[in-house]
């Protein structure tokens, strides 16, 4: 099976879901763990679809599957990083998770269309329910 690079929009998504196994021996970029952490806020914060009890029980359950993920730092690639912003038009955050996907050979999963289209140029790409419907047809 592909090593996989998620971004937050489906890690999101995959707690959501309660399928987090997908996570588990697999790769975030160190800056998803606060987006992901601002988006439970967002939530039961502004948005209010979460209550203060489920936001936290959210947040611990991410905690724990994060504990069976590898970090990655995008330290020492920021030229490549702005070079593939300037190439394809996507943020310098974005980008960041192009370059770290094509540098350590993992599969980009995310739930941005936008991102998966510009990315899917340079590194394969998938969202969450494409992953879990192979996952699920190869079973």
């Amino acid at each position: 099976m592909d090593k996989l690079l998620f971004d937050a929009s489906s890690i999101i998504y995959s707690l959501k879901l309660r399928k987090i196994r997908i996570l588990a021996g697999n790769y975030v970029q160190w800056l998803t763990v606060y987006e992901v952490v601002n988006a439970i806020w967002k939530e039961a914060g502004l948005v209010g679809s979460l209550s203060l009890k489920e936001a936290k029980e959210l947040l611990e359950i991410f905690l724990e599957v994060l504990g069976h993920m590898t970090i990655l730092e995008p330290r020492s690639y920021e030229l490549k990083i702005l070079n593939i912003a300037l190439e394809t038009g996507l943020t310098a955050y974005d980008a960041s998770y192009v370059v770290l996907a094509r540098e350590k050979g993992l599969k980009l999963v995310t739930e941005d269309s936008k991102l998966r289209e510009r990315a899917g140029e340079l590194v394969e790409t998938s969202s969450l329910d494409q992953l879990l419907e192979n996952h699920y047809s190869q079973v």
